[in-house]
């Protein structure tokens, strides 16, 4: 009997070759389930065919045991997932495997090629990667053990089930870093627990559009936005990230309308990043620092008269801004534009 298992087994795995490989997690968990299957069913036969004529019963069965053990364990994934932070599907969603810590070394991206290092960034809603200015604070573990990139909203876990997740909240107008899971009412108030998003008719989950979201500031800006916290609290906004990787991080031109603190966050993290990998001296990041302050203190100073800014003064703020993006991208020879 025994030799009929191995015999049965080995055949299985044979003629299945080419369900014992695939190039990303995702294909090779999917490979693993059809080789396991087809393992049990081509070990049934052979065992059935192999075993004496009254023995032919038992023989289909362990042929179908022997089939399936040794055909599940031959089409393993390999290290690499073994390794990996998570994956992308190609819905652009995230899976977030529970790596320890030490050995996550990568993760696959949605095309099934691996990528070293945790994701330095998400895929924007029109598909396109959109990379972190500054990757240090785009990620974060849950308290699951398990890494997410701050932009997902959440991950699939090992179950195939959504988790929503955030990088942290606002309490009072006080950022709390830490893994929740929740979302803001109209007022800006943190409920825990309530969805930020929904499932759609193929079962992918979709980011609704948030109520509002928490300025540089800390003051709660109320309106429909689309966007996402980085680990320090900092709003990115999703229209302005694509808008900055896409066409012109400068955001000269586009047409649409740019809400000012989010388009000076990005600024300020964008100075902060070319200081960090020295594409701009220390020189020009202390003129630019200047420069976006005094924007900054002129928009306070327009909403203490009235409020809300006129569209006179938004619109003088937006090219003070203009000027800022330029005198950015000058000062780091185009790069990362």
């Amino acid at each position: 009997m025994r030799k009929l298992l191995l015999v049965a087994g080995l055949a299985a795995v044979a003629l299945v070759p080419s369900m014992a490989f695939a190039q990303s997690c995702e294909q090779q968990h999917d490979s693993q389930v059809a080789t396991t299957f087809a393992g049990a069913g081509i070990g049934a036969l052979i065992g059935a065919t192999v075993a004496p004529r009254r023995d032919q019963g038992a023989g289909a069965v362990i042929g179908a045991a022997g089939g399936a053990v040794i055909a599940n364990q031959a089409s393993r994934p390999d290290r690499d997932c073994s390794h990996a932070y998570g994956y992308y599907d190609h819905n652009n969603q995230w899976h977030a495997h529970a790596t320890d810590r030490a050995d996550a070394r990568g993760y696959y991206d949605r095309d099934g090629a691996w990528v070293d290092g945790a994701p330095n960034g998400a895929y924007g809603s029109d598909g396109r990667w959109v990379a972190a200015s500054d990757p240090a604070s785009d990620g974060y573990y849950d308290d699951q053990g398990r890494w997410s990139p701050a932009a997902s909203g959440g991950y699939y876990d090992d179950r195939g089930q959504w988790i929503a997740s955030a990088s942290g909240h606002y309490e009072d107008g006080r950022w709390v870093a830490g893994h929740a899971a929740g979302a803001y009412d109209d007022n800006g108030r943190w409920v825990p627990g309530a969805l930020s998003g929904h499932t759609d008719a193929n079962g992918v989950w979709v980011a609704d559009a948030q109520r509002g979201y928490y300025d540089s500031d800390h003051h709660w800006r109320a309106g429909a936005v689309r966007g996402y916290y980085d680990t320090r609290g900092v709003w990115i906004g999703a229209t302005l990230s694509a808008d900055a990787y896409g066409h012109d991080a400068g955001f000269q031109g586009g047409g649409d309308h740019r809400d000012l603190d989010t388009r000076e966050a990005w600024l300020e993290r964008r100075i902060e990043s070319a200081v960090n990998d020295r594409s701009m001296t220390v020189y020009d990041a202390r003129r630019d620092r200047d420069q976006l302050a005094a924007i900054r203190g002129e928009e306070t100073d327009m909403r203490e008269r009235s409020g809300q800014l006129s569209p006179r003064d938004e619109a003088r703020l937006q090219s003070r801004l203009d000027t800022l993006s330029a005198s950015v991208k000058q000062s780091v020879n185009g790069a990362g534009f």
